[in-house]
């Protein structure tokens, strides 16, 4: 395994608003049933991601934590594969009564079709 890919680093991550507004100002999105990807190119060499868990998808910080957890592996793993692009992933309701791995079938077929959608721009 590569390196790059055995660690998702600081560089790899939309840390604030300011990174964030660009990507929903594109209105470039796919959905599925648990999750809502919005998707930017980027002119960076590498894809980053950011995170929306709100409280309304859990009061527990425990499940929101992991759902966290299961979307930053699910993008870990998949990086490699991807267009250079900055991806937000925003949970829906229902996603904290899932099984990790029912979350994570779906993630892997989003970052497929987020892939395909920036390849096209």
């Amino acid at each position: 395994m590569p390196q790059a890919a055995a660690k998702l680093g600081r560089n790899r991550k939309l840390l604030d608003g300011g990174q964030f507004k660009p990507v929903f100002s594109q209105k470039k999105s796919i959905h599925g049933r648990y999750f809502g990807i919005h998707v930017a190119r980027n002119h960076l060499n590498h894809p980053r991601l950011g995170m929306a868990v709100s409280k309304k998808v859990s009061k527990k910080a425990v499940q929101r934590n992991r759902i966290k957890r299961q979307i930053r592996e699910s993008f870990r793993l998949c990086q490699d594969n991807l267009v250079p692009m900055d991806c937000v992933v925003v949970s829906k309701t229902g996603c904290a009564d899932q099984e990790n791995r029912m979350l994570r079938t779906e993630l892997d077929g989003l970052w497929s079709r987020a892939n395909e959608k920036c390849e096209k721009f």
